[in-house]
């Protein structure tokens, strides 16, 4: 035994060695340079393809059901097929239709380019309930992952799919992915959701901290139903494309019944009639009209069911049953690869992070998380930090990934640190998991005379009267809306801290990197029997001025915690990672008049993820309010008519105690100022001869990772030892024993050796 498995290490020793001595650094097949890295990718695969071929058609999912899909096929190129499947489910249309001009135009159009070039058909699915699909939805509900199962099911048997389907989208059509996936079609091998919830109650789309988006309602479900009813409000706002040309005339235009009222939908005007006056089966008409019956998750159904165990609109589904549910406990049975990417200024920050700090021990997971809100390669930070990646290497991660688990093109994806994060203030980096396992933790307290300090001076408390009409929008946006990203400068608290419950810290005398889930803990009473709470993290530069970091809310009456576990399904036993402060949130956790009788409540609050550097001469800010309006819901304990002018309100004062019985403070999840990146030179050697070539080395606390071209080599850490002046590394792979040193006096340079491998670096600094 001890024989065959040494085999197998040189064999396998031999095989990596010879890989990389005869392989040209860098080149292709045909010269091009070889690129795998995040966001950067090139000489693997090229767009061979001039052209596609389109199509729309019906396809029947199990209960009957007829789903509208556009399917992209490549053309002009090397292949007819069959081609992998990049699939897009969603709310919306798949195609639109200009009913004035005939034009037909193509939403996803340039994605379609993308992945048809490279190699991919490419197909898109208007929901049930949506487009010129058939059916009616229940917004989120599981049917969804239903139907997306059957799709790839279809897809799978078609002469035009090798039986290999991955699947992208954001947001909703992230929820998509995951219903989808949930539900193990065996042609889904990988997924690609981005800023995707994973608690639907409190991921930051209905009920964040318990409190009720108001403005999210307000604007996102409009939008939708519009668009599940074929609106036409010229020049944003066209019906989806019509499938069936019912008179055969080449006109799908003729087939959208008229809006006789011109008030955008034609649902409202009687029995369909048709421009040029023929009679119709009304395919288009009878589908849009089923549409009415969608269950949309509108600001009635939405404060009628204030609890994530609150049955929606009377239908046998809870928040609960939207998301997670089972998923992460399927999705981890099924092996499907996962890849999360997420927004740190996103409402759906937590959710990116669970996704895949819950599935990385089970699936092929990773994750990139950049300094956006709800959308993509954009934003005020990108100007403010001068980032330079765009949408275009957007798009080549997303082939890197698709190439890898689709079309098992060895290039590395699988092989690197499975997470890439912006560090804002510093500029991306690797990390091997998430949270950082060589994270610390950073206490500062809450202290006389609202100061933020390291040590506790003083016992006391602060009062705080709340402002029913503090509004925390910061350029017209909060990180709670759509339009977050869009703002046209990074948002600034300075003027909404004067009206705040503000601790600030002394000006710090170098720089901290705060990467990871801040999470605030604080006793506070009130002169009211309820309220909610939301608290800020803001970076206060050497002007003044607060730049907003991050932030959490919740509402008191939710104060104690629950196990993590409790988010998943009753009867699915799965650890739900990262172990933050949990709610609960359903019913039974609601404690009614919580302050009541002078009660001093402990709360604890996460704070979204961030990775912040607070610059040296800079100060760290936590900010406390007791509303946002008119974003979220006034406590109705408070507020019964949700209106902050309301003279019957009542409007509490609250009081922050910081004692040793009551230590209020914020934990910060700081990073260490060591380096974890070495660039030097590989020794590898072969037939009693060593031959050199660059390197990287990257040393993690769980797992050390030799980077040579294109091509990664992982070793377990097995054992770590720390002194004052070097950091050692005891390692175990696929090569065997590896032994790291990491000097840390004076400039850092790293030592690794083991069978066949000596590597010398120095940090990347």
């Amino acid at each position: 035994m001890f024989y065959k498995k040494a085999t197998n290490i040189l064999t396998v020793i031999a095989f990596v060695l010879t890989f990389f001595i005869h392989t040209p650094q860098g080149l292709s097949d045909d010269g091009e340079a070889k690129i795998s890295s995040p966001l950067q990718y090139s000489g693997y695969t090229s767009p061979d393809y001039e052209g596609y071929t389109y199509w729309s058609e019906y396809v029947p999912v199990s209960d009957g059901t007829q789903l509208a899909v556009a399917v992209y096929l490549p053309s002009n190129g090397p292949s007819a097929g069959p081609f992998p499947v990049v699939f897009w489910l969603l709310p919306g249309h798949r195609v639109n239709i200009n009913p004035a001009t005939g034009q037909v135009i193509h939403p996803q159009g340039a994605t379609a380019d993308f992945f048809t070039s490279y190699g991919y058909a490419f197909v898109i699915a208007e929901m049930r309930g949506s487009g010129a699909s058939f059916g009616s939805r229940l917004e989120r509900s599981p049917q969804i992952g239903k139907d997306g199962k059957d799709l790839v099911d279809w897809m799978a048997a078609q002469s035009w799919c090798d039986g290999n389907v991955g699947m992208v989208g954001a947001s909703y059509q992230g929820f998509s992915q995951y219903a989808t996936a949930g539900e193990k079609p065996a042609a889904l091998k990988a997924i690609f959701p981005e800023i995707a919830a994973f608690d639907e109650y409190t991921g930051g789309l209905f009920y964040p901290g318990g409190i009720w988006n108001m403005l999210m309602t307000a604007t996102a479900v409009p939008m939708i139903q519009q668009d599940d009813q074929n609106y036409y409000i010229p020049p944003r706002r066209l019906p989806s494309a019509p499938i069936v040309d019912e008179d055969g005339d080449g006109d799908l235009a003729d087939e959208i019944p008229i809006d006789k009222n011109g008030n955008g939908t034609f649902l409202d005007d009687g029995l369909p009639e048709y421009s040029d006056g023929n009679v119709r089966e009304n395919i288009y008409y009878n589908a849009t009209l089923k549409h009415l019956e969608n269950v949309n998750l509108d600001p009635v159904l939405l404060q009628n069911a204030p609890y994530r165990d609150s049955e929606i609109a009377g239908l046998p589904y809870t928040y609960m049953e939207q998301g997670p549910s089972y998923r992460p406990v399927t999705i981890a049975e099924s092996g499907i690869a996962v890849y999360s990417r997420g927004g740190w200024f996103d409402y759906h920050a937590r959710c990116s992070t669970q996704w895949f700090a819950t599935l990385a021990e089970t699936n092929p997971a990773k994750m990139l998380m950049i300094p956006s809100a709800h959308a993509g390669f954009s934003g005020p930070w990108w100007t403010y930090f001068g980032v330079e990646e765009t949408t275009e290497n957007y798009n080549m991660e997303r082939l890197r990934f698709f190439d890898q688990y689709l079309k098992g093109i060895e290039n590395g994806i699988d092989g690197e640190p499975p997470v890439y994060i912006y560090v804002m203030g510093e500029g991306w980096r690797f990390e091997n998991g998430w949270p950082i396992s060589r994270q610390g933790t950073a206490k500062y307290y809450f202290d006389e005379g609202n100061a933020l300090a390291e040590d506790r001076t003083f016992e006391g408390s602060d009062e705080y009267q709340v402002d029913l009409a503090t509004d925390a929008r910061m350029n017209g946006q909060t990180r709670y809306g759509l339009a977050f990203n869009y703002v046209p400068s990074p948002p600034l608290r300075t003027d909404l801290d004067l009206e705040s419950l503000t601790y600030t810290s002394e000006p710090l005398e170098k720089d901290l990197e705060i990467t990871g889930h801040p999470i605030v803990t604080f006793w506070v009473s009130s002169t009211a029997d309820d309220g909610d709470f939301y608290v800020y993290l803001s970076d206060v530069d050497e002007q003044g001025e607060a730049y907003f970091v991050t932030d959490g809310l919740l509402r008191a009456n939710f104060a104690d915690l629950v196990p993590n576990e409790d988010i998943s399904a009753p009867g699915f036993d799965m650890d739900i990672l990262p172990d933050l402060p949990w709610h609960g949130f359903k019913e039974s956790d609601y404690v009614d008049g919580i302050f009541s009788g002078g009660n001093i409540v402990k709360l604890v609050i996460d704070l979204m993820p961030t990775s912040w550097v607070f610059k040296e001469g800079h100060q760290i800010r936590v900010s406390i309010t007791g509303a946002d309006y008119p974003t979220l819901q006034l406590h109705p304990g408070l507020s019964p008519s949700n209106d902050p002018d309301d003279p019957m309100n009542i409007v509490p004062t609250i009081t922050v105690h910081h004692n040793a019985m009551y230590p209020s403070h914020i934990e910060l999840p700081v990073i260490p100022d060591k380096p974890t990146v070495f660039s030097g030179t590989v020794k590898v050697k072969k037939h009693k001869r060593y031959y050199e070539k660059p390197a990287e080395l990257y040393t993690f606390r769980k797992a050390v990772y030799l980077h040579i071209d294109d091509q990664w080599i992982k070793w377990k850490v097995l054992k770590t030892k720390e002194t004052r002046f070097i950091d050692y590394y005891q390692c175990n792979g696929d090569l065997g024993h590896l032994s790291v040193l990491v000097k840390t006096k004076g400039s850092y340079t790293a030592l690794a050796s083991g069978k066949g491998v000596r590597f010398k670096g120095t940090a990347n600094q």
